[in-house]
């Protein structure tokens, strides 16, 4: 059933399904980071509003039936604890061939960036945006071909992306190829201090 709010739905990529990874504990945090408010939503709010911009089908990725909705079930990790496990349960999950995993814990997440990365996939299993501080393998683009690696790793309790990242073929994206603001649109929120510095500039 589609959301009736919804109105910018683009419909423009019937091969990728939008997920929203929620399968994290918030330990450095301290409480629910997909339930955080900022600038009058929460952060799972923000990331979904993203994603419902480019595609027509979302799931959720993670044992979190308090985010699903009728139309974005909300599906347990298989592998739970790891930023790799959660990229399993989309592809898994999936019934396209690519995903775009997108975090709960984003607040400025930029539609200019999705649609770059979506320009890229043509010809490699992933498009991975990288920067000097390393990659953000949680705001990227993945293809089916990479579940049977990834169940590889994951089945012999090895959850490094690094190690994942080995065994496919990926286009990175570095900062002279991102969009003006990029640093600002990667921002994760993982503590109190960093979550006041945001509130207090929005003020």
């Amino acid at each position: 059933m589609q959301n009736p709010h919804i109105a910018t739905r683009q419909h423009n990529y019937p091969d990728v399904t939008g997920v929203l990874l929620a399968g994290g504990k918030s330990r450095r945090m301290g409480q629910d980071k997909a339930l955080l408010q900022l600038d009058g939503k929460t952060l799972f709010e923000h990331s979904l509003s993203l994603l419902q911009q480019f595609f027509s089908t979302i799931l959720i990725a993670g044992d979190r039936p308090d985010l699903s909705r009728p139309e974005i079930p909300a599906i347990p990790d298989i592998y739970p604890g790891s930023a790799l496990g959660g990229l399993h349960t989309g592809l898994q999950a999936a019934e396209t061939d690519w995903i775009f995993v997108a975090p709960c814990d984003m607040p400025y997440p930029d539609p200019r960036m999705v649609s770059l990365l979506l320009r890229h996939r043509t010809g490699v299993d992933a498009v991975v945006p990288r920067t000097e501080d390393g990659y953000e393998p949680v705001f990227a683009l993945y293809h089916k071909k990479c579940l049977a690696p990834m169940e590889q790793l994951l089945q012999r309790n090895q959850f490094r992306i690094y190690d994942f990242y080995q065994r496919i073929r990926i286009c990175y994206l570095d900062p002279p190829q991102l969009p003006r603001g990029w640093k600002r649109s990667l921002i994760n929120l993982n503590t109190p201090a960093q979550l006041a510095r945001i509130k207090e500039k929005s003020l």
